[in-house]
């Protein structure tokens, strides 16, 4: 990784989230995802978006690894019956979060490969009617917001379900808005998602082919 990168990244992150000489990047926030994503467009940086760690990171294949498990936190909102929950958070959090508010979702009964709320919707292990919105921020750095209040969206596509499955190729998704239904309430929901087609779309959302899949 050539110094100027290295540099804009570490004025981006600070030297606590530029690791590995710069292949394993750690924000801590939303913004400094879509920092990172911007810096990543401007030097045609490939990228692989992780919700943990990072592990097993390497900079012979010339792509870095956006971790995303510094963004963990958890806000249950009983009344409007949604938790929105960052893609670091892990689901054991989120499992004891939901049973001590009394409520749970719809579908995350089942034992997912998943460990952490971003790759449980990347890799599209969750029912499309659980998942209310996602926040998400796109190769280019652009913040969007599909399914609640729009930061900014494309209208006609439903984005929440275009980014479930989409294993990272699409955007970095940095949290997920989840349906909430009291403990102990069976709802029948569909079968999970499953992994999603992208090639397409991330000609699409991706066009210079900067996010390796996850």
């Amino acid at each position: 990784m050539d110094a100027s990168l290295r540099r804009a990244l570490t004025e981006a992150l600070g030297e606590g989230g530029v690791l590995h000489d710069g292949w394993l990047l750690l924000p801590g926030s939303a913004e400094g995802v879509a920092a990172v994503l911007r810096i990543a467009h401007d030097h045609r940086l490939r990228l692989r978006i992780s919700s943990g760690a990072g592990a097993g990171v390497t900079g012979s294949e010339g792509v870095a690894v956006l971790s995303l498990a510094g963004l963990t936190a958890l806000r249950i909102d009983t009344p409007r019956g949604i938790v929105r929950a960052e893609a670091g958070a892990t689901l054991t959090a989120l499992r004891a979060a939901l049973a001590g508010a009394g409520v749970a979702v719809p579908g995350l009964d089942a034992e997912p490969v998943a460990e952490r709320v971003g790759e449980l919707v990347a890799r599209g292990e969750l029912p499309r009617r659980s998942l209310t919105g996602i926040e998400a921020v796109l190769p280019g750095g652009d913040a969007i917001m599909a399914g609640a209040a729009v930061l900014k969206d494309v209208v006609g596509y439903d984005v929440t379900s275009l980014l479930l499955g989409s294993r990272g190729r699409l955007a970095a998704i940095v949290a997920a808005h989840l349906r909430l239904v009291p403990a102990g309430v069976t709802v029948e929901v569909a079968d999970p998602a499953g992994v999603r087609a992208v090639e397409e779309l991330a000609a699409v959302f991706d066009p210079q082919g900067l996010l390796a899949e996850g």
